[in-house]
C-alpha cells in the first residue's frame, strides 16, 4: 500500500524524541513519506488514507545495527565450535557462496527483520567478489523493503581467513569508492548508506589496512565499521602481532578510530579503552545473543553508557544467533547487563529501547532521518499489537513490558519511508511463500557444498 498522505489513528505513540514523549492515544500524519504531525487528538485531513492504530503501540522502526545477511542460509551449520574454528568456517563460506545465495539470503534475512519491526539493517560484509555481492545484498534487502547500511569491510591477514578471501588495501578502498559512485542517488535520499572499514583489526586486518580505511573514510566523509575486541582471542592476537594490550588502545595509537566508527561487540575493554571510545566518538553495537552463542562474554554496556558512548543493538548473523529477532536481543541484552553490573537498574528498559531506535540511528549516522517519531523525519514506523494477548497483559508499564515481553508475532504493520511494507503481518513487497521455498532449496544446496569441503583447517 502506498499513499502520499496517511493518518495513523488512535495508537499509543512512543516518539523516542529527546523527552521520550508518549501520546496515548496519538495520531500521526504522514505525507510524502515523512512525518508531518503527531497529535494527541484526532487529525482532520479529508480524503487521506487512514490506518486504525487503536490497541497498538506505534514506535520508530527498529535499527539492527550489526548483522551479516549472507549467513541466513547457513544458520545452525557450525554450532558448538570454538570461536576461531567457527570463524575459519565462516570465512571459507566465501569459496562456495554464489551470487544467488547472497541475494536470497538478503531477501530472507530482511523479511525476517521486518517481521521483528526492523526498518533499517546494517549489513557488515567481509566476503567479496568485487562489488557484485555487495549489489546482491543491497538489492535483496531493498527488495524486501528495509533501509540498508552496507559496511563493505575488508581482510588482508590470512589465518583464520583463507588467502582467497583476502584483498589488497588498494582494491578494498577502490571497491568502496565504486559503491559510493554507484549508489549516489540512494545515498542522497538516505535509503542506502555505504561504509568502509577493516573487518576485524588484528585478526583478519592488518595495521596498514586499519589506518588506510580510516584515512579513506575521513577523506570521503563516510563512517567505518569493524569487529572490535569481540573475543579474548582478538585481544591476544593484537598483543602477539603488535605488542599492544587492548584492541581499542592499539587502534587509538594508530589514529584508526575516525568519528563515525561503529565498533561491533566491544566485549573485552579496559576502562581506559572505554574512555578512548567516548573521546573518539565511536559508537558500540552490543550483540548479546551472538556473544552468548560463541562464549565471548558480556559487553560492558553500563560502563559505556556512563562514559557517554552511544550504544546500539544488533542480532549479528544467523550463524551466531539463529534469527533476526530484535525483541530477543533487547531482552537478553538488558538482563545480561544486570549480571555484569549487579544493580537491577544499571541499564533500564528505556535505555535498551533507545538503543534499538534513536541511539541505533545515531550510531549509524541516520538520526537526522529515522530513529524517532518527530515531524520532519521519515516515516519509518512499527505498529505493535500489544496488550491483547496472553503474554502481554496486564500492560502495567508500556516500555518495560514491550522490552521484556514483546515478540515478533506482536508486530502488525511496518512502514518504511511512509510505505506499508508489512500489512497486518503480511509482506507487501515480496511473495514470502515463494521466497521461503526458494531459500529452503538454496540453503540445502549450499549446506551440501559446504559439507563436502575437506579444507576447513587449512
Amino acid at each position: 500500500m502506498v499513499s502520499d498522505e496517511l493518518v495513523i489513528e488512535g495508537a499509543t505513540v512512543l516518539t523516542m524524541d529527546p523527552d521520550n514523549r508518549i501520546a496515548a492515544p496519538g495520531w500521526i500524519l504522514v505525507r510524502g513519506g515523512s512525518i508531518v504531525a503527531i497529535n494527541d487528538r484526532p487529525i482532520v485531513a479529508p480524503g487521506v488514507s487512514r490506518l486504525d492504530g487503536s490497541g497498538m503501540i506505534a514506535l520508530p522502526g527498529f535499527i539492527n545495527a550489526h548483522t551479516h545477511l549472507f549467513q541466513t542460509l547457513i544458520r545452525g551449520l557450525f554450532d558448538g565450535l570454538p570461536f576461531i574454528e567457527w570463524l575459519r568456517r565462516i570465512y571459507r563460506c566465501g569459496l562456495d557462496l554464489e551470487w544467488d545465495d547472497w541475494r536470497v539470503s538478503a531477501e530472507l534475512g530482511a523479511t525476517e527483520a521486518l517481521h521483528s519491526g526492523v526498518t533499517t539493517v546494517v549489513d557488515h560484509q567481509f566476503l567479496h567478489h568485487g562489488t557484485a555481492w555487495s549489489d546482491a545484498i543491497i538489492g535483496g534487502a531493498r527488495e524486501a523493503g528495509v533501509r540498508v547500511v552496507l559496511a563493505r569491510t575488508s581482510m588482508d591477514l590470512a589465518d583464520p581467513a583463507p588467502p582467497a578471501a583476502l584483498e589488497s588495501v588498494e582494491a578494498s578502498l577502490m571497491a568502496v569508492d565504486e559503491l559510493l559512485a554507484q549508489y549516489v542517488e540512494a545515498i542522497s535520499d538516505k535509503t542506502v548508506r555505504i561504509l568502509g572499514g577493516p573487518n576485524t583489526p588484528g585478526v583478519s586486518a592488518t595495521d596498514r589496512l586499519s589506518v588506510a580505511a580510516a584515512v579513506h573514510a575521513r577523506s570521503r566523509g563516510i563512517g567505518i565499521a569493524m569487529h572490535v575486541a569481540e573475543s579474548r582471542a582478538a585481544v591476544e592476537a593484537v598483543d602477539h602481532r603488535y605488542g599492544v594490550v587492548g584492541v581499542v588502545r592499539w587502534l587509538d595509537q594508530l589514529d584508526a578510530l575516525p568519528a563515525g566508527t561503529i565498533a561491533a561487540h566491544a566485549v573485552h575493554l579496559a576502562p581506559d579503552e572505554i574512555e578512548i571510545l567516548a573521546r573518539r566518538h565511536v559508537a558500540v553495537v552490543q550483540n548479546p545473543i551472538s556473544n552468548l552463542y560463541l562464549g565471548d562474554g558480556i559487553a560492558p554496556v553500563s560502563e559505556l553508557l556512563a562514559a557517554g558512548v552511544v550504544v546500539a543493538v544488533g542480532t549479528d548473523g544467523a550463524a551466531s544467533n539463529g534469527s533476526q529477532d530484535l525483541f530477543e536481543v533487547m531482552k537478553i541484552g538488558l538482563l545480561l547487563s544486570r549480571i555484569r553490573e549487579p544493580q537491577a537498574r544499571a541499564v533500564t528498559p528505556l535505555d535498551v529501547l533507545r538503543m534499538a531506535t534513536i541511539d541505533g540511528a545515531r550510531a549509524v549516522g541516520l538520526d537526522d532521518v529515522v530513529g524517532s517519531l518527530e515531524p520532519g523525519k521519515r516515516a519509518d514506523i512499527t505498529l505493535v499489537r500489544f496488550g491483547s494477548s496472553a503474554h502481554s497483559v496486564p500492560l502495567n508499564n508500556i516500555v518495560t513490558d514491550l522490552v521484556l515481553s514483546g515478540r515478533p508475532s506482536d508486530v502488525s504493520t511496518v512502514l518504511v519511508d511512509g510505505r506499508i511494507v508489512l500489512d497486518h503481518g503480511r509482506l507487501t513487497t515480496l511473495n514470502e511463500g515463494a521466497l521461503v521455498a526458494v531459500a529452503h532449496l538454496r540453503g540445502l544446496a549450499l549446506a551440501g557444498r559446504l559439507g563436502a569441503r575437506s579444507d576447513w583447517t587449512t
